[in-house]
């Protein structure tokens, strides 16, 4: 994607001496997050373009065109087990292992270990508060603080915060809540639901863009969602969901479709179809649905394989993976190289080569001693106030992209 899908019409300078609107469009497209923020208050043309809606995609998307940028934006951003603090850092500090071993970088201090930034403005104004991370798209993270229950979207760049307002009764205790973004409305949506038995499951979908809650039903019934935290891939949130009173005979996982707002099924691979089976998880491996086992870490069994839907909703797709680490929980970070994925496997960061089962090492972190919910994510100038400009009501010709890289 090039500056083509920004339409200049802004006057960015008034002297005909300097550089052409468009090239600097493409200069500020190529900036961190952090400078653009600051370069709002050069003029108001400046700072309706860095606000524009095109423009905030042209600039998200820039990370995928050129590595230096993608480097330079890219972070991890996890949960610490025993204070439940929400904490950032560079991505490439934990990938290049020769730079890392040799205490070369910026923040690993003593020891090797890498200092990790905590976002307590997420929660500065609550005290002893845990915070949940639920799910990130597009440069914005939803969390849920444990006290109160109150859902929150932030964008870690921009220091946003925005307290969403609360759901309609009778949601205000959801047992599944997901996040993800609607490429047929260009809108970015929170999803929370419940199970009512009688009437199936019930959803509650709120829209950054119009800052609202609606209320939407299917007839698709179940009887109980194994975690609240739902999955969002290929435009839908999954869940891991019990269709009748017996786990193992009845496990299916339960999509929302968010352009269509529509119920579907996804049939898990038949080895988990059978009596006695140890309970399991929904995450993402890569970019595949990925199955794996979960159980307390004082439990005496542990495991070592786990499945990826290689074919999104296929179930012949279904693939075993092992992994050389015997584990309690294992669950991917979003992020993979051609030769080692960033896990948490039990509550360890680690750079695993499936390849190569002897083939991997410790991210330690310094002050995090177990790391708990793990994701990556890109700096994003997405807004999370409702007067992001936005030229037309039509849906734009500029496209997010997926995948850090």
């Amino acid at each position: 994607m090039n500056v083509r899908h920004v339409k200049v019409e802004y006057q960015l300078t008034e002297s005909p001496n300097v550089l052409p609107s468009d090239i600097i469009i493409n200069i500020l497209s190529r900036l961190a997050v952090k400078s653009l923020c600051r370069f709002k208050c050069v003029s108001k043309p400046w700072r309706s373009l860095i606000s524009d809606h095109d423009f905030v995609k042209v600039h998200f998307n820039k990370a995928f065109e050129y590595k230096d940028v993608m480097h330079q934006r890219r972070r991890l951003v996890f949960t610490g087990v025993e204070n439940r603090s929400l904490y950032f850092s560079y991505l490439d500090e934990f990938i290049n292992r020769d730079v890392y071993l040799n205490n070369r970088v910026n923040n690993v201090g003593d020891n090797g270990l890498v200092t990790a930034t905590e976002l307590a403005f997420v929660y500065s104004i609550e005290q002893d508060i845990l915070v949940s991370l639920i799910c990130y798209c597009n440069g914005l993270l939803l969390c849920q603080l444990h006290e109160s229950k109150e859902l929150h979207l932030v964008n870690p760049a921009t220091r946003e915060l925005k307290i969403l307002p609360r759901t309609p009764k009778p949601y205000r205790y959801s047992s599944l809540c997901g996040f993800g973004y609607d490429h047929s409305t260009d809108e970015h949506k929170v999803v929370c639901g419940r199970i009512n038995i009688n009437h199936g499951i019930e959803f509650c979908v709120y829209t950054l863009e119009t800052n609202s809650w609606r209320v939407i039903r299917d007839n698709f019934n179940c009887f109980e969602c194994t975690k609240v935290r739902g999955i969002h891939l290929n435009g839908e949130l999954h869940w891991l969901m019990h269709k009748g009173e017996y786990e193992a005979e009845s496990s299916v996982i339960v999509s929302l479709v968010l352009a269509k707002e529509e119920v579907r099924e996804i049939q898990l691979s038949p080895e988990y179809s059978i009596e006695n089976s140890p309970p399991i998880e929904l995450g993402l491996f890569r970019e595949w649905l990925c199955i794996s086992h979960n159980v307390d870490a004082d439990h005496d069994q542990t495991y070592n394989e786990f499945w990826v839907m290689k074919e999104h909703g296929v179930k012949e797709s279904w693939t075993k993976m092992r992994v050389s680490i015997p584990y309690h929980k294992l669950s991917h970070s979003g992020f993979w190289t051609k030769t080692h994925d960033l896990m948490v496997i039990g509550e360890r960061l680690l750079m695993y080569n499936f390849d190569d089962d002897e083939n991997f090492w410790d991210l330690p972190i310094r002050g995090v001693d177990k790391v708990g919910i793990i994701l990556i994510y890109l700096d994003s100038l997405v807004s999370l106030s409702r007067n992001q400009s936005k030229r037309s009501s039509k849906k734009t010709s500029a496209k997010w992209k997926r995948r850090v890289k």
